[in-house]
């Protein structure tokens, strides 16, 4: 597990955070799920009680900040795999856009738009770890199934 948090840290390196207005989903009305994210935040400097209390943030976020965010919710699922909080259930359904047929599956695929061929991968590799999980290997599947083995 360790050495995943590392590639995990390696592969989403080096960005900085996404201004203010670049942070909220253009197809987004509502920000009150992502207030504590203005001001810079960096994903480094985020706590395990900040990815339990924002675990809606990533289905407001935009691309971007998806992206830029997505390393602190990964990481914290990884050394909470047993965790009773639903940061983890949550980070795994917003990376499972469904099938082309739901309704929400061309918004929920457009947050991995700004990722490297190398955050793709780590989040791969991610997923196949989580899917050897008694509770949460199911939702790991689904996304794997719905979009991160053709990615």
């Amino acid at each position: 597990m360790q050495q995943l948090v590392e590639e995990i840290r390696a592969a989403f390196e080096g960005a900085e955070p996404p201004a203010d207005d670049r942070i909220l989903h253009p197809d987004c009305r509502d920000d009150v799920d992502i207030l504590e994210f203005y001001g810079g935040v960096r994903w480094q400097d985020m706590t395990d009680e900040n990815v339990i209390y924002s675990y809606a943030a990533p289905t407001a976020f935009s691309a971007e900040a998806f992206r830029y965010y997505l390393p602190a919710f990964l990481i914290w699922t990884l050394k909470n795999l047993d965790s009773v909080e639903y940061a983890s259930e949550s980070i795994l359904l917003a990376l499972d856009p469904g099938t082309d047929k739901e309704l929400l599956h061309d918004f929920r695929k457009s947050k991995f738009d700004a990722m490297t061929p190398d955050q793709v991968a780590v989040v791969r590799k991610f997923l196949w770890h989580v899917s050897e999980h008694d509770h949460l290997g199911c939702l790991a599947e689904q996304a794997l199934i719905n979009h991160w083995m053709d990615a």
